[in-house]
């Protein structure tokens, strides 16, 4: 028991070290901040504009005709939407040609991944196909 309790206070004590140490001086600022080099690294989302060639509901890909430096296969998840004019679709709605603009993150894998799409251009009767 006496074990325990002499863990703890040296664990209590270390800690109220680090932050006595991070918090001193000019510091200030760092606490909170995302200082870890993994994280930092991590590309932050961007927008990407593209050509809808084709959706892959099977394996939730949607593959484009974008421009060159951008990916032509972007991964979706279930949640992921598509707005046009105040209304939200669905990614399978989807259609070649649309001009789609995504706010793209990579994936725990590293692939291009996104969570929100907005339809800029529609093929024919886009919003009426859908209702």
């Amino acid at each position: 028991m006496n074990l325990r309790n002499g863990g703890a206070l040296t664990f209590a004590l270390g800690l109220a070290l680090a932050a006595s140490v991070g918090c001193s001086g000019n510091n200030i600022a760092l606490v909170g901040r995302d200082t870890l080099p993994a994280r930092a690294s991590r590309p932050i989302r961007s927008e990407m504009v593209g050509t809808v060639e084709r959706v892959d509901t099977a394996s939730n890909e949607i593959h484009l005709q974008s421009s060159p430096g951008h990916p032509g296969i972007v991964t979706y998840s279930a949640e992921t939407r598509v707005r046009f004019l105040g209304q939200v679709y669905p990614v399978s709605h989807l259609r070649f040609g649309d001009v789609v603009a995504m706010q793209m993150e990579n994936d725990a894998r590293g692939n291009p991944h996104t969570h929100m799409i907005r339809l800029q251009e529609r093929t024919g009767d886009w919003a009426q196909r859908h209702n």
